[in-house]
C-alpha cells in the first residue's frame, strides 16, 4: 500500500474562540480529516492549550516556531491558513498560503502601518508554492494591490455547517417580542451601532451575539440606541453557545449583517442555511456572498435602513423566498471546499489530480435512548443525537411526561415493560432500521467533539465494529475525578451484527465479536442530581444483581455480607483516591457499600423466600 503524503495544516487561529477564523479553522481540519483521510495524513498545528478536536493528529507549537520554523523532512506541504500567520516553514517544505482579506486596507491605520501590512503579506506571497482565496473579491484585492509573480491564484469559497437543536429553548437572554438578531466580534467594522435604529417605528428587539473585545464600541452602540429612544429593547447577551446561535437566528424575523470589512461573510451564510431573509452591507465580500437571495443597505442613513428592512420582510413573506435562500446557501459547503483545498495540495505537489466525487456517504445509525421518568432530560437528550438518521425511545413505561414530550419531537417511541436492562436495550436495537447503533442513556451529553468523532468513524468505517467511548461523570453537579469513576468507559456505538448486550440484568456491557476500537472524545454524564437519587438507583440496582446472583446459584456467606460491603468503601474512598472528591468521594464511598450490603441481603431473602 503506497503510502500517504504527510501534510500540516495551520489551525493556530483556534486560539481565540468565538470568531470566524475559529470556526474556519475547526471546520477545514475536521472536514480534511473526514473526506481526504485516504489521501493525506493530516497533521494540525496550533498552540498547546487550544481545544482542539482530540481525535485529530495535533502538532503543538512551540516557542521557537515564530522565530525559525523548521519541521522534519517527512512533512511535505504546510499550509497556513491566515494572511497575517508567524508561521512559514524555511525549508524547501512547499506552502500553501491563503488569504482572508486585506480588510486592514479599508480603515483608518495610517499609511505607514498598511503598507508595513502589506509587505508581510507580500514577502508570503513571495514564498508561496500556491494562493487560495476564500471570494473573488478578495482575488480581485490581492490583484490590485500586490504582485503575484504570475502566480495562480484560486478562490474557495468556505464551507457552511449549521448543528440544528430544535428542542433547545433557553437561550441566556430570552426576547419578550420579536427580534432581529446578529452575531460577530463586537468591533467597529461589523458596524452594529447602525442597527438600533432598525428599532423605529415598531416592537421588534435587538439581539447582537458575540465576545467585547472593546467595551469602548459596545458604549457606542449602547449611545446610539440611547439615541432613538430604544435602548430597553438592544440587548447584547456576549458570548453565546452553538445552541444559542442556533435558537437566535432560528426565531429571528431577520439576520442583519451590515460589516464594512469581510472577506467572505459566514454569519449570513449560516442564516440562510435555516432560511431567514439576510439584510447585508454592499461592502467588501457581502454582495458576492449574499447574491439575489440577500437583501442590501446601500448606506446607512436610518430612513434608506428602515426602508430597506420593511420593504425586505414583505418581498420575503409575499413572495414565500425561504426555499429560493436554502439552495443559495447549499453551494457553501465543506464537501466542495476541502475537495478544491485537497486539488491545490495535489497540484502542489506534482500528484495526480483525484477527480472522482469524494464520499458523502456515511453508515446509517440509530439512536436509542432508554427512559423512565426522564421528563426533566429527555428533550435535551434527544436534541443530543439529532445527526443520528433514525431515533428511538425505548420507554419503561413512565408514570411522568417523558413518553408525552418524546412523542412531540418526532421519534419513534416503543414502549415496554422492564424486566432487565440488557433485554431493554436488545429489544429497541432489534427494532432498529439500521445496522449501526448508538446508546445514550436520559442523563448524558455528548460534547462537540464526540459528534465530530462519530461521525469522523461513520463516514470512514475500517475494521472496527465497535467502539469504547471515555465517559466524565458528575455527581450532585460536581465533576468526580476519583473514586474508581476516573476510568469510566463505554461501549456505546456499535455494529448489531456483532455486538449485543451481553445479557446481565444490571451493569450490563456490549459485547463484540469482531475488533473494537477507541474514541478519544467523550460523554458527560450528569448523574444523579440528589442524594435520594442516587440511593434509589442503588436500591434498584442491588435488586436486580441480587436476582442475577440467585439465578446463578451463588449463596451468600460472611463475606458476602461482612467483608465486600467494606472493601467496596476501602476502595471507593481509598484505593481509587475518592478522599480527593471530598464530601462528594465520601458520599459514593458510602452508598457503594450501601449497595453492596443491600444486594447480598436481598440475596438471603430469594432463598429464603423460595425454599
Amino acid at each position: 500500500m503506497r503510502k500517504k503524503p504527510s501534510i500540516i495544516v495551520d489551525v493556530e487561529r483556534m486560539k481565540h474562540p468565538f470568531t470566524g477564523l475559529y470556526f474556519y479553522c475547526k471546520n477545514l481540519a475536521v472536514n480534511l480529516e473526514k473526506y481526504h483521510s485516504d489521501k493525506f495524513d493530516f497533521h494540525f498545528f496550533t498552540y498547546p492549550k487550544v481545544k482542539f478536536p482530540g481525535f485529530l493528529k495535533k502538532i503543538n507549537r512551540s516557542q521557537l516556531d515564530k522565530f525559525y520554523l523548521i519541521k522534519p523532512p517527512k512533512y511535505k506541504l504546510w499550509h497556513a491558513t491566515w494572511q497575517d500567520t508567524k508561521y512559514v516553514p524555511q525549508n524547501h517544505m512547499k506552502f500553501v498560503y491563503t488569504i482572508h482579506d486585506l480588510n486592514f486596507l479599508y480603515t483608518d491605520k495610517s499609511p505607514a502601518k498598511k503598507a508595513k501590512l502589506l509587505n508581510a503579506v507580500q514577502e508570503k506571497i513571495d514564498r508561496a508554492d500556491a494562493i487560495t482565496v476564500i471570494s473573488n473579491f478578495v482575488k480581485e484585492d490581492i490583484e490590485k494591490h500586490l504582485d503575484l509573480k504570475n502566480k495562480k491564484v484560486y478562490v474557495i469559497y468556505n464551507g457552511v455547517e449549521v448543528n440544528e437543536y430544535p428542542n433547545f429553548d433557553s437561550p441566556k437572554y430570552k426576547p419578550k417580542n420579536k427580534f432581529l438578531f446578529t452575531v460577530g466580534t463586537v468591533l467597529y467594522k461589523k458596524h452594529f451601532h447602525v442597527l438600533p435604529r432598525l428599532l423605529v417605528d415598531n416592537d421588534f428587539e435587538l439581539v447582537i451575539g458575540g465576545i467585547h473585545p472593546e467595551k469602548s464600541y459596545v458604549e457606542d452602540i449602547l449611545k446610539e440606541a440611547e439615541k432613538y429612544g430604544v435602548k430597553d429593547r438592544v440587548h447584547l447577551p456576549g458570548p453565546i453557545t452553538d445552541q444559542e446561535k442556533y435558537w437566535y437566528t432560528k426565531n429571528s424575523e431577520a439576520f442583519l449583517f451590515p460589516s464594512i470589512s469581510e472577506g467572505f461573510g459566514l454569519p449570513p451564510i449560516e442564516a440562510m442555511r435555516l432560511g431567514k431573509p439576510v439584510f447585508l452591507s454592499t461592502s467588501t465580500s457581502l454582495p458576492e456572498v449574499g447574491g439575489d437571495a440577500a437583501y442590501y443597505f446601500q448606506n446607512f442613513e436610518a430612513k434608506h435602513m428602515q426602508e430597506v428592512l420593511k420593504n425586505g420582510l414583505t418581498d420575503y413573506y409575499q413572495n414565500n423566498r425561504k426555499h429560493e435562500i436554502i439552495e443559495w446557501s447549499k453551494q457553501f459547503s465543506w464537501e466542495a471546499a476541502t475537495k478544491q483545498y485537497v486539488e491545490v495540495y495535489q497540484r502542489t505537489l506534482n500528484l495526480p489530480i483525484d477527480n472522482q466525487p469524494i464520499n458523502i456517504n456515511k453508515e446509517k445509525v440509530t439512536a436509542i435512548i432508554p427512559t423512565f421518568n426522564e421528563e426533566k432530560n429527555i428533550a435535551d437528550a434527544i436534541d443530543q443525537v439529532q445527526w443520528a438518521d433514525e431515533i428511538i425511545v425505548i420507554d419503561s413505561f413512565s408514570t411522568d411526561k417523558t413518553v408525552e414530550i418524546a412523542k412531540k419531537l418526532n421519534v419513534k417511541v416503543l414502549q415496554r415493560t422492564f424486566d432487565n436492562f440488557s433485554s431493554q436495550k436488545n429489544y429497541a436495537i432489534d427494532q432498529a432500521s439500521n445496522d449501526w447503533i448508538f446508546v445514550l442513556d436520559a442523563d448524558e451529553r455528548l460534547t462537540d467533539d464526540l459528534k465530530l468523532e462519530i461521525e469522523d468513524k461513520l463516514y470512514n468505517v475500517k475494521d472496527e465494529k465497535a467502539f469504547w467511548i471515555p465517559r466524565k461523570n458528575y455527581f450532585l453537579g460536581k465533576k468526580v475525578r476519583f473514586s474508581g469513576w476516573q476510568n469510566d468507559k463505554v461501549i456505546r456505538l456499535f455494529n448489531r451484527k456483532y455486538a449485543k448486550y451481553n445479557g446481565k440484568l444490571v451493569h450490563e456491557e456490549v459485547k463484540c465479536t469482531q475488533k473494537t476500537g477507541f474514541l478519544k472524545s467523550y460523554f458527560q454524564h450528569f448523574t444523579y442530581h440528589s442524594y435520594k437519587d442516587y440511593k434509589q438507583k442503588i436500591d434498584s440496582y442491588s435488586s436486580l444483581k441480587a436476582l442475577e446472583l440467585y439465578q446463578k446459584n451463588v449463596k451468600p456467606n460472611i463475606y458476602h455480607s461482612f467483608i465486600k460491603p467494606r472493601y467496596r468503601f476501602v476502595y471507593h474512598y481509598f484505593i481509587t483516591f475518592g478522599f480527593l472528591d471530598g464530601t462528594t468521594g465520601y458520599t459514593i464511598a458510602k452508598l457503594n457499600a450501601y449497595g453492596m450490603r443491600e444486594r447480598y441481603k436481598k440475596l438471603k431473602k430469594h432463598y429464603k423466600n423460595n425454599k
